[in-house]
């Protein structure tokens, strides 16, 4: 019997955490990249987290595992390790070897009273309760991540509501799965068919081919809503105005007047400035900035905000190139205030960093908008019913199948098209 072959066409990359540290991304990456035609996506996957928590938070798994990912690592962490011991000692050994380590502290140490006065020495691969409970959570949004596309009728293909009934065709573009419509003639009648992939998902019949083509595509709406995610874009989403003077350029967030679209307590972005010593709000040596981090658009790599020169075409370059390198999704709008040469510049360099840009407008009040156009729809239902994350849920509706809606109850209402 021929051994079963691996799919390794995934993109690795999704797997990336939003505030994961680099160090800490690369090495998991490296991981998966180096093994992953030897395990299925979920086993990959689930290995590369289990490696990482050993590797940096200590932590410790059945023998097995441990003998597995031990052996798994060493091509992998070597050079990490050498210049991680520079700082701290933190290798693989038997688990064994660690209780043992552990059990010898234990003996050394006098306890003064019960169990929650004993103090024993972190070797090894002991984990604190909290790196426990960090780990479980971060099991379970795997979890959900693993199970999200799980018993889908029509696999990963998700209907975007955009390109009137054009739909269809984006969406299977966006998916990356073929959709398929033919006409055909049945007797004196017109007949319209739609087919997700090789599946047929709507078939009209009628005296004209037009009313069979939106019979067809009621149909299929109606078949797709029943058994796929559906995801609209919010038209007042959040933008990034950004605005040219004579000496300078100025960026600030045209943002929805809905209160809960603000920076929320419970938001990983919002805590991550709290640990860096925002206090809330404005930004700046004396708060008169926006509550909304955007500054990092205008920052350069030699002395950040501030410099001359702002309106030649490596600053240009500066600006995507910083919008292409962080997390955020909301769109740019360059207005009107910038040049048709400054627009054919940016278009260009737009193109070359793989960016989406659209002229709006005419004359006088014309403007170009630049967004990020590799945003897959994985990561938005991902980032949207598991992470929650504000940004995304600012930009993108999600209505969830019946099969999903015990799991994510919020979003069930039927998107307008």
């Amino acid at each position: 019997m021929a051994p079963t072959q691996i799919d390794t066409n995934w993109d690795v990359d999704y797997y990336k955490a939003e505030h994961e540290s680099e160090e800490h991304w690369n090495l998991r990456k490296k991981f998966m990249l180096v093994h992953r035609h030897k395990f299925t996506e979920d086993e990959i996957v689930c290995l590369a987290q289990v490696f990482t928590n050993v590797e940096f938070m200590g932590c410790k798994y059945p023998d097995e595992t441990m003998r597995l990912v031990g052996e798994l690592s060493q091509e992998v962490a070597k050079e990490f390790r050498e210049e991680r011991s520079k700082k701290i000692k933190r290798t693989f050994v038997k688990a064994s070897d660690a209780a043992e380590a552990r059990a010898k502290v234990r003996r050394k140490q006098p306890v003064a009273g019960g169990d929650n006065d004993r103090k024993v020495e972190r070797q090894g691969f002991g984990a604190s309760s909290m790196e426990v409970d960090d780990f479980g959570q971060s099991t379970k949004i795997m979890q959900q991540k693993n199970n999200l596309m799980r018993d889908m009728k029509y696999g990963n293909f998700v209907l975007y509501l955009i390109g009137g009934r054009n739909c269809f065709d984006v969406s299977g573009k966006k998916c990356n799965i073929p959709v398929v419509e033919k006409e055909s003639k049945v007797g004196d009648k017109k007949q319209f068919e739609i087919h997700i992939g090789n599946t047929l998902i709507a078939k009209a019949q009628s005296d004209n081919i037009k009313t069979a083509k939106a019979e067809a595509f009621e149909m299929a709406m109606t078949e797709i809503r029943k058994h796929c995610y559906v995801i609209k874009m919010n038209p007042d989403a959040d933008v990034i105005n950004i605005n040219k003077t004579k000496d300078d350029i100025v960026a600030n967030v045209k943002e929805t007047e809905l209160i809960e679209k603000k920076l929320d307590s419970n938001n990983l972005g919002y805590k991550m400035m709290k640990m860096m010593g925002w206090s809330g709000g404005g930004l700046g040596s004396k708060t008169q900035g926006r509550e909304d981090p955007v500054g990092y658009l205008l920052r350069n790599h030699r002395s950040g905000l501030g410099t001359t020169n702002k309106n030649d075409t490596k600053h240009f370059r500066q600006i995507l190139d910083n919008y292409v390198k962080s997390n955020d999704i909301k769109d740019l709008c360059f207005e009107s205030t910038f040049s048709k040469e400054d627009r054919a510049t940016l278009h260009l360099i737009a193109g070359k960093m793989n960016l989406k840009s659209v002229s709006h407008g005419k004359a006088e009040a014309r403007s170009l908008v630049i967004s990020k156009k590799t945003i897959t729809s994985k990561q938005i239902l991902t980032e949207v019913l598991i992470n929650q994350n504000p940004t995304f849920s600012n930009k993108y509706f999600i209505q969830v199948p019946p099969n999903k809606a015990k799991e994510y109850p919020n979003h069930t209402e039927q998107l307008d098209f």
